[in-house]
């Protein structure tokens, strides 16, 4: 039996085209409840990047504080449990910058069409996502992506959490 519930936070279809640290995807919880990612997908979906091109994909608490907009409940895998507390966001009207100390997981893919990774850290490392009220300085967890070329690249983006 499981000991808590599983909640996928989905990216969908996000557009890049620039070599700026760019957030793609972010989780947060409530200030009453934590949350632990389980888990990180990450696909590289349609570019025409150049040979020899990267990009660089950092799980992160922000830098600063952020406003998400479009907050979306997160349905749990198991149809019969409740919805996620926490909310997922890909838009922002005052996007996350990643703090440096706060760098939690990072991956470098070549900027190729087809390029994926996905990682389940062991039981006992979860990356933590705070309890935190929405909106608050330190709030969430958040996936940014760099590219080494400023082409137009569609990436996909999965965080896996338990609650």
């Amino acid at each position: 039996m499981a000991i808590s519930d599983i909640y996928t936070a989905r990216s969908g279809a996000i557009t890049v085209a620039t070599t700026a640290v760019t957030p793609i995807l972010s989780v947060i919880s409530p200030a009453t409840k934590r949350g632990w990612v389980v888990g990180v997908r990450i696909d590289v979906q349609s570019t025409t990047a150049i040979v020899g091109s990267n990009v660089w994909f950092q799980l992160a608490r922000p830098g600063n504080t952020h406003t998400a907009t479009g907050l979306a409940t997160v349905p749990a895998h198991d149809f019969s449990a409740p919805n996620s507390l926490a909310s997922s966001a890909t838009t922002w009207s005052t996007a996350p910058t990643v703090s440096a100390a706060g760098v939690l997981w990072e991956q470098e893919l070549p900027q190729t069409s087809g390029s994926s990774w996905e990682e389940f850290p062991p039981a006992g490392y979860e990356w933590g996502i705070p309890a935190i009220a929405t909106g608050a300085a330190n709030s969430g967890l958040h996936l940014f992506v760099t590219a080494s070329a400023a082409t137009s690249t569609v990436y996909l983006a999965d965080l896996i959490f338990s609650e």
